[in-house]
Order: C-alpha cells, then sequence, then structure tokens
C-alpha cells in the first residue's frame, strides 16, 4: 500500500524524520477505510471508516492532525518542520486544538 500524502517531521535532537502517511481509501465492506500512520516516538497506525471514500479521507486525515496535535512530543516542542518546533506542522488542525496549533480545519 502506497501512501497518497506524507510529510517528514523533526524530532528535537534526532537527524531520523517522524513520518506521517495517509493511504487512499479503500472500500470494506459497507463502508470505506482509510488508514493512516505515524511513525516512532508517536507510533500510531489507525483505519478510520466513513460512508464514502472521501468522508473516510477526510476524517482519517483529521485523526492524524489530532494524534500529531495532541502528542506530547508537540505540546512539549518537540515535533516541528524545517527546524522550527511546536508551531506549524503544515496539516490543519480540528477545531480542538486551535489554541494550541495553527491553520484549523
Amino acid at each position: 500500500m502506497e501512501p497518497i500524502a506524507e510529510v517528514p517531521l523533526d524530532i528535537v535532537g534526532s537527524d531520523e524524520k517522524v513520518w506521517a502517511r495517509l493511504f487512499a481509501p479503500e472500500k470494506h465492506e459497507q463502508d470505506w477505510a482509510c488508514t493512516f500512520e505515524i511513525a516512532a516516538p508517536i507510533d500510531v497506525k489507525r483505519t478510520i471508516y466513513g460512508a464514502s471514500s472521501m468522508q473516510a479521507l477526510v476524517l482519517g486525515l483529521k485523526t492524524l492532525a489530532s494524534y500529531l496535535y495532541g502528542s506530547d512530543e508537540y505540546r512539549e516542542k518537540r515535533l516541528g518542520i524545517g527546524g522550527e518546533f511546536g508551531g506549524n506542522l503544515f496539516i490543519p488542525a480540528p477545531a480542538e486544538f486551535l489554541k494550541d496549533a495553527p491553520y484549523p480545519f
């Protein structure tokens, strides 16, 4: 399964990247499924379901963003992009995180 979108994020004190990847929705019985993964140290892989491929994709991206902006790494300013930490990850943030993250979903 190849990702349809991905972003390499920086982690303080490491040259390794934290990859966040979103995969294309796939038909799953009566619904659609969209999988995402975020590499360590967040280390999560989830499949989100929706009534349509569009809904599954949007919910997958929102859930991925929730894991990133809700992570200890982000809140403690150890996760970033382009050498800047604790700010814009160039992924829209769900409304619940607007006090912590820029660019609402």
